[in-house]
């Protein structure tokens, strides 16, 4: 069986244990131009520049020539979901799904009714954002409305100056130089709506999901602790509220959701993913098997009800290898 990964570069991994699931699988994985090739797929394509027809052109006509069996288009789905393919396609939710998870203002508000809700505003100008943070109680953050793995990020701190530039990668920075750099964009061009809402000093739970069509099969959740080690368990408090997310959206597949802790100690949603998460692997790694069940799932060697569901608590710490604390 021949399994296909478009825009997938960093699936690869993902792509490696899948074959190790069953050698007797092919994962193929498509990329940009700017990312080289990976280790782990069976092969690695080069995906063409264009327009979402010219696009699914060449779709249809690489499944075509690479007898591809199972496409699972992490881009371009509503044009994929739309064409008439020559093999299966694996969607991990309904369109209109998708584009709501895309959307994290709309997001946020489709779950004002949920305990785990986290508040968000929107600003699509610099005086927008100006006239919201003047009535921010908290600790701001803000990101574009649309993006994904972190694109953007920000929280607007009250500091010296120059203390964004000493560790850009805390991904803080003084509110009013944010503003001005806004200000600058916008004398150039419009800018991307904006989301604010309240920094949450965490911790931040992962979660790795295995759903069926609606129904959470099993979960590993991935709590990235303090000492930068991170905590895997397959028991958390937080899944029913998992569980009435993957029924509310319908999600299938491999997906993620992600929780942090508020000032008061509270868990709040921040987004869902609809696709694996790189850090999946390391779930995989302490015997978790979402990966390794999902691949028997795709390719009809188990059905739902013969999912493993191994009881894991174990803290990794990462180096050369990853193991759990305390082993040799």
């Amino acid at each position: 069986m021949r399994i296909w990964f478009n825009r997938g570069f960093s699936l690869a991994p993902i792509a490696a244990a899948m074959r190790a699931a069953d050698p007797d699988l092919d994962v193929c994985i498509s990329v940009s131009g700017d990312h080289p090739q990976y280790p782990g797929p069976s092969e690695t394509w080069i995906e063409p520049e264009g327009d979402s027809a010219a696009y699914v052109d060449w779709v249809r006509e690489t499944i075509r020539e690479q007898r591809i069996d199972l496409f699972i288009p992490t881009r371009r789905r509503a044009a994929i979901a739309a064409a008439a393919l020559e093999c299966r396609v694996e969607i991990p939710a309904a369109l209109p799904v998708l584009q709501l998870l895309e959307d994290k203002y709309a997001f946020a508000e489709a779950l004002a009714d949920e305990p785990f809700h986290l508040p968000t505003g929107l600003a699509g100008s610099s005086a927008a954002l100006a006239e919201a943070l003047a009535d921010f109680a908290g600790l701001p953050c803000v990101k574009p409305r649309t993006g994904v793995n972190g694109t953007g990020f920000w929280t607007l701190m009250r500091d010296a100056p120059l203390s964004h530039l000493l560790d850009p990668d805390a991904r803080f920075i003084r509110a009013d130089l944010y503003l001005a750099a806004l200000r600058a964009e916008e004398a150039d061009k419009p800018i991307q709506e904006l989301v604010v809402m309240d920094y949450l000093p965490g911790p931040e739970v992962s979660f790795d999901i295995l759903a069926d069509r609606g129904m959470l099969l099993k979960y590993a959740a991935r709590t990235k602790l303090p000492n930068g080690n991170q905590r895997i368990e397959t028991a958390h408090p937080l899944a029913g509220d998992v569980a009435r997310l993957v029924a509310r959206f319908g999600l299938h597949g491999i997906v993620n959701a992600q929780f942090r802790r508020d000032r008061l100690g509270a868990w709040k949603l921040l987004e869902i993913n609809a696709r694996p998460a790189g850090g999946i692997v390391y779930a995989e790694q302490v015997g978790c098997g979402l990966i390794a069940d999902w691949t028997r799932l795709l390719t009809g060697r188990i059905v739902p009800a013969e999912v493993t569901r191994p009881a894991i608590d174990t803290e990794i710490r990462f180096g050369t290898s990853i193991h759990a604390v305390g082993a040799p």
